[in-house]
């Protein structure tokens, strides 16, 4: 019994470890992949879920069940009835598909949404709930045909399935900060700018640089386009972001 806990706790330290030291998103996702089919894992959906005026895949982070079962399940919207997602109303710790059905009377149309993931090699699976003190929450959720449902099992997934998705909005978030370009700011824009960092009105500006105030006005206006910003704070908090002033 003791060697079958320590390959437990070695599977999931070992894999946070290397979980740890990625930062490219697809490498990520490949890891997490790889590890849940030691589990008898065969799809796994992380994602956070929509709250009220949001779409279903918006809060994807990763998803590898098949494409027409996906598409099926956003077309029913089945988010907002399928059981083993409502069972978190009433609980936020991790369980299995069939713990749901233990627990609850289902209606015949509850217990079809979960049998329809058997056509798809899915029999059986887990929801990680992963909250924070927002009330938001994410859920990490493998399945397969018979995995590992072992309370040691449930263990460690609820650990992989923690640092999984930190990894995997921690590179997403990066990558969009990558991918954000914008129009350099020119030398006049960035001293307005810097400046206006500094706390200066546009008409103590104006006096500092010996220009019209509507020119300073103008400065400011122009660099907020380029730093897509709507306000002058966040035009400062862009401007740092990119180098182009500082504090």
């Amino acid at each position: 019994m003791q060697s079958k806990m320590d390959h437990y706790a070695k599977r999931t330290l070992d894999f946070v470890e290397r979980i740890g030291s990625l930062t490219d998103y697809d490498e990520i996702c490949r890891e997490i992949v790889e590890e849940l089919e030691a589990f008898g894992f065969t799809s796994v959906t992380t994602m956070t879920l929509p709250g009220p005026g949001e779409e279903f895949a918006d809060g994807m982070l990763l998803n590898t069940r098949p494409r027409e079962y996906t598409d099926h399940y956003i077309e029913k919207n089945y988010v907002v009835r399928d059981p083993v997602v409502t069972e978190l109303r009433h609980t936020v710790y991790p369980y299995s598909w069939s713990d749901v059905r233990e627990r609850r009377d289902l209606s015949k149309e509850d217990s079809r949404i979960i049998d329809e993931g058997s056509e798809f090699d899915a029999r059986e699976g887990l929801i990680i709930p992963i909250v924070t003190l927002s009330r938001s929450m994410s859920i990490f959720s493998p399945c397969g045909r018979e995995p590992d449902l072992s309370q040691r099992a449930r263990s460690a997934m609820e650990i992989i399935g923690i640092y999984s998705l930190q990894a995997l909005k921690r590179s997403l978030i990066q990558r969009k900060r990558t991918d954000i370009v914008h129009t350099p700011l020119t030398v006049r824009e960035r001293e307005v700018l810097q400046w206006v960092a500094a706390g200066k009105s546009d008409d103590e500006i104006a006096d500092i640089l010996s220009i019209a105030t509507c020119t300073v006005t103008s400065h400011v206006e122009n660099a907020k386009m380029k730093l897509d910003a709507f306000k002058r704070t966040y035009a400062i908090v862009q401007a740092i972001r990119f180098g182009e002033i500082s504090l």
